[in-house]
């Protein structure tokens, strides 16, 4: 392999091990939102939904969200 490939993948390496630290820092700095449990439910009722693959029409989301 060619030296100047080998230097490629090394600085893509360490973007990627330096995104992934930013991406830490990010997380840790800003605080997490408090979730009463109405909202956890509902959140928790989306994602079943979203794993058995439900669909909804945005119209309708809007129509809920009174936009």
């Amino acid at each position: 392999m060619p030296q100047s490939k080998a230097s490629l993948n090394s600085i893509y390496d360490e973007i990627r091990t330096l995104r992934h630290e930013v991406e830490l820092i990010r997380t840790a700095l800003i605080p997490e939102e408090k979730v009463s449990d109405r909202e956890m439910a509902e959140i928790l009722d989306i994602d079943k939904k979203m794993r058995r693959g439900e669909r909804t029409r945005l119209d309708h989301v809007l129509a809920e969200l009174n936009v």
